[in-house]
């Protein structure tokens, strides 16, 4: 362990960005910005915003103030920044250059632990942020209030292991219908999504396409049941059915159907697959509800409820840097081993930022 006595944690957790193999017109780009920015280069500006997502700092600001601390500049290798230079660099930063850079460490995090259909879900949701609409003009949503939307889709593999795999921001009032084509890329997977992106035609086409999912069907759905099979074990199974979906008009190809009882008594119903037991097509929908708690947790965590900037590519560029600060620690938790999730992870970081790296280390390793 005497090789982490000098690195602290906040710069370990850096570590997994690698400047030098990015593509090189990424680096091209930086080199281009850093001609102007002598004082600011394009790694300050990574640090210090990576640092406020994680430090949770409600504003720029408070950024700015951070800089009465000795540790603070000596991990930055800077002595102040003033808020005005955070926002205008934040504003307009390339966001082709953190997309690169959140591309690089997905690419670590997906090499840590193959994915294949038996090991993860991707869960496929959509959170809204209200937001002011004097601040905000360019974000519709409703005639009284803007908005941004994060479409996301979050490899999930147990609750110690998950981080977001791809999203998009797109102004509120964009349905999320429009984004699950784009989220289902990868055949062999499965993946979860709620009724709200149910479209027939489209389950067929991934059907034959080689692609697996779990959705809820909606309370007004045609079924036409073909086979009933034997009932599970389980309690809360109700029924477990083969069948198609849809009227004359249009009838979709046979799929497996599985009607639960929830813990409040409530019916849910299920479709496909055909290859698990009912049970783990109800554990799999279950799964769902962990891509709402990594909403929740970007919200009250990441700043993400409280933007730094009131441009659109500026608050794009911060939700692109809360993820990277998601894979950054997701990366940590599967270096060092961790039993504890990405989110306690996270909260330990927070108060052990500038201590050597060993200090963290003894607690995030199994004894």
């Amino acid at each position: 362990m005497d090789k982490y006595k000098t690195i602290s944690a906040f710069n370990k957790w850096f570590s997994n960005i690698n400047f030098k193999k990015l593509p090189f017109s990424i680096r091209e780009k930086i080199s281009q910005a850093d001609k102007y920015h002598k004082k600011f280069a394009f790694e300050h500006f990574l640090k210090v915003f990576l640092y406020g997502i994680d430090h949770e700092c409600e504003s720029l600001r408070e950024m700015d103030t951070a800089f009465v601390s000795p540790d603070l500049q000596q991990t930055m290798a800077l002595d102040a920044i003033s808020h005005s230079q955070l926002s205008r660099e934040l504003a307009q930063m390339d966001d082709e250059i953190l997309w690169a850079i959140f591309a690089q460490l997905l690419e670590k995090a997906r090499s840590k632990i193959p994915v294949t259909k038996r090991n993860a879900l991707y869960l496929v949701d959509s959170s809204t942020f209200s937001l002011n609409t004097t601040r905000y003009p360019w974000a519709d949503f409703r005639s009284t209030k803007a908005g941004i939307k994060l479409h996301l889709k979050l490899c999930f593999m147990d609750k110690e292991h998950f981080y977001p795999d791809q999203f998009e921001v797109t102004n509120a009032v964009e349905h999320d219908d429009n984004h699950l084509e784009v989220f289902v890329n990868q055949p062999e997977a499965t993946y979860i999504f709620d009724r709200g992106y149910i479209d027939y035609e489209r389950l067929d086409e991934m059907e034959a396409d080689g692609y697996f999912f779990v959705t809820r069907v909606k309370k007004n759905a045609k079924v036409h049941v073909l086979e009933t099979y034997e009932p599970s074990q389980s309690k809360n199974i109700l029924r477990d059915q083969m069948v198609v979906l849809g009227t004359q008009v249009y009838l979709t190809s046979p799929f497996r159907l599985v009607t639960i009882q929830d813990e409040k008594g409530k019916q849910l119903r299920f479709v496909n697959r055909f290859d698990v037991t009912a049970q783990e097509v109800a554990d799999m929908y279950k799964a769902r509800w962990q891509i709402e708690l990594f909403f929740k947790h970007i919200k009250q965590h990441m700043t993400i409820k409280k933007l730094f900037s009131h441009s659109e590519k500026g608050v794009s560029n911060q939700i692109i840097l809360a993820m990277i600060a998601s894979l950054l620690t997701y990366l940590l938790k599967v270096e060092t081993g961790s039993k504890k999730s990405p989110f306690q992870i996270k909260r330990l970081l927070k108060h052990l930022l500038f201590q050597p790296f060993e200090e963290l280390w003894v607690l995030l390793v199994p004894t």
